[in-house]
């Protein structure tokens, strides 16, 4: 949990303070981004039946703004939208690495509160429950899209 808890914080600082000062932020978000996917596919955890208080609502406008102020060069990019259809024309869709970042950052927050505010093992619930259906995409794709970008 220390190393989910330290991945975490590393990574959405770059949603709540908007001039994160590293010389090479690109290969210190892909690093942070792997670690996350690969916390994700290792962890375990039960189920904490426990009735706690709502995590708060995180802004996304003003961590999408901080985002941008951090990553002033991610911009939108283009994805098939069903890589198992193999045929000659495929239907394309359009991404956005700054939404992807902002709602990986987004859904960490309230795995971050949740460390801070009810147990350990509702954190990884929630952690566990947000890739699963929803930031794991948005992961995948924004690791895509800055691999393709070099």
């Amino acid at each position: 949990m220390s190393k989910l808890r330290e991945l975490i914080d590393k990574i959405t600082e770059f949603g709540i303070n908007p001039k994160v000062e590293l010389t090479d932020k690109i290969d210190v978000l892909k690093k942070l981004l792997v670690g996350i996917y690969s916390e994700y596919l290792n962890s375990e955890f039960e189920l904490d039946e426990t009735d706690y208080n709502d995590a708060p609502d995180f802004n996304y406008n003003e961590i999408k703004e901080n985002v941008k102020s951090n990553f002033t060069d991610l911009d939108w990019y283009s994805t098939v939208l069903d890589l198992n259809k193999m045929e000659p024309y495929v239907e394309i869709g359009i991404g956005d690495s700054l939404d992807d970042l902002t709602d990986i950052i987004k859904d960490l927050l309230v795995v971050k509160w949740k460390m801070h505010n009810t147990s350990e093992m509702d954190a990884l619930w929630e952690f566990n429950f947000s890739m699963k259906t929803h930031s794991e995409q948005h992961l995948i794709d924004l690791l895509k899209y800055l691999n393709e970008k070099e």
